[in-house]
């Protein structure tokens, strides 16, 4: 069953609220306060999201502890 627009939207302030929790462990910080969440796209009929975001450096060495803390805040 397809969500609707209101239900979509609600999933993506939840997902946005999780990111919240991931820290950027050289500068203490949030992801979403610091600014490299882009975009959320949440597909109503499969339940599938899309983040667009960046780093705070090219080649940032925390990339993959970044993207680990992602997938851990958004499991629930």
């Amino acid at each position: 069953m397809p969500y609707t627009e209101a239900e979509s939207e609600a999933i993506k302030e939840r997902v946005l609220a999780a990111l919240e929790t991931v820290i950027d462990p050289e500068l203490g910080i949030d992801i979403v306060n610091l600014g490299l969440i882009y975009e959320i796209e949440f597909d109503g009929e499969t339940g599938d999201t899309v983040i667009k975001m960046t780093l705070t450096t090219m080649g940032c060495p925390l990339a993959d502890v970044l993207t680990e803390q992602i997938h851990e805040a958004l499991s629930d």
